[in-house]
């Protein structure tokens, strides 16, 4: 770190192909939380602490992709072997993986998708490779990335403010909800030790959301928040508001029309001096099947919106909310390199805003 420089400090847990979105959300707030030491003329430099030891109930050994046609599919490792550290080994097993993922994103950036490869190579301790991704993907932005040995992890959840302050001084610790606690609490020990105690600086929360998702929104009157009441809630709402009466309308009209007919037409076809039963018949008939085929084809209008609204609205779901979580939490983080290659986390860094807590919708070309 150059002379004189604070560090603003995430931590990167060794996960499946680099783990959730979540961490690489973490990783650009502080980028951006630097951004705003610099105007208050504090130099500081992000850091990024890629270690093993993830909190409890982070899983590592899974992980989700969409593809274009907004089908979800989770990977899971074929083989995962651990060395005398406990740290994880890739085996074999990635190949596998990386085959699925092209399965996946048959039209994948070539360039983001071989420095997976690379940094994910068989029989490779998964903290150095989750740092070799790091530093492919945010180089551009200046992280220092440093690998925590298993020796230096505590491997309680603990996220050693100290032996952090002491390596270097260290502004802020840019956490998520499960480190929030566990960093306030440590920090404080910063001061019994007489070291400046560290801002603890919340993740930034958004959501990434493609053209085809947000019009589905818009066209069906939902935000955000409701789209985390499960598919199902949200399509028993859809379902009602696109409710018609238009049908049973046609259908009153086709029997009082048909009850109408039986009173007048008898009258009407002998004061014309039409003495035909069979023609007087074949004409209200006619009348009552064209209001029967205009009602058919109402309610076949009605069925056929309310399947496209449940196709469209499957597909927003499972893109912003999976399996009604957060996105950030379920999507792997290489889905945007993958999906948009390395601009998109440029995308998303320029429209990232820390200065609100409020949940963010992020549109994506």
């Amino acid at each position: 770190m150059p002379k004189g420089s604070a560090a603003v400090v995430s931590n990167f847990y060794a996960c499946l192909l680099g783990g959730p979105l979540s961490q690489l959300l973490k990783c650009l707030t502080a980028v951006k939380v630097c951004a705003e030491f610099e105007k208050q003329g504090v130099y500081a430099v992000p850091v990024c602490l890629a270690r093993q030891d993830a909190p409890r109930g982070f899983s590592t050994r899974e992980i989700n992709f969409i593809d274009r046609a907004s089908k979800l599919h989770c990977l899971k490792p074929y083989e995962m072997e651990t060395n005398d550290a406990g740290s994880v080994i890739d085996g074999r097993g990635n190949e596998k993986l990386f085959a699925e993922i092209e399965k996946i994103f048959p039209d994948a950036e070539t360039e983001p998708l071989s420095a997976l490869k690379e940094a994910f190579i068989p029989n490779t301790n998964s903290v150095s490779s989750c740092a070799r991704w790091l530093k492919y993907l945010l180089n551009e932005f200046g992280v220092h990335v440093i690998e925590v040995a298993p020796e230096q992890a505590s491997g309680n959840s603990d996220f050693q403010c100290l032996p952090q302050n002491l390596m270097f001084p260290v502004a802020a610790f840019v956490a998520d909800s499960s480190e929030i606690a566990e960093y306030a609490k440590e920090s404080a020990l910063c001061e019994s030790e007489g070291m400046p105690r560290p801002l603890v600086r919340p993740l930034t929360y958004a959501t990434i959301s493609n053209a085809r998702s947000l019009k589905t929104l818009r066209r069906y009157g939902l935000d955000l928040t409701r789209i985390f009441d499960g598919k199902e809630r949200v399509l028993d709402y859809v379902r009602k508001t696109l409710e018609s009466d238009v049908p049973d309308r046609l259908q009153k009209l086709r029997n009082e029309s048909a009850a109408v007919l039986d009173e007048l037409e008898p009258a009407a076809f002998a004061a014309r001096g039409e003495r035909s039963v069979r023609i007087r018949k074949a004409r209200a008939a006619r009348i009552i099947y064209q209001l029967e085929k205009l009602q058919k084809h109402s309610c076949a209008a009605v069925a056929d919106k309310e399947k496209a609204a449940e196709n469209r609205i499957r597909k927003a779901c499972d893109f912003l909310a999976p399996f009604g979580r957060r996105q950030q939490d379920t999507f792997g983080g290489a889905q945007i390199p993958l999906f948009y290659g390395r601009t998109g986390l440029r995308a998303i860094y320029e429209r990232l805003d820390i200065t609100t807590q409020d949940h963010q919708l992020i549109e994506m070309d």
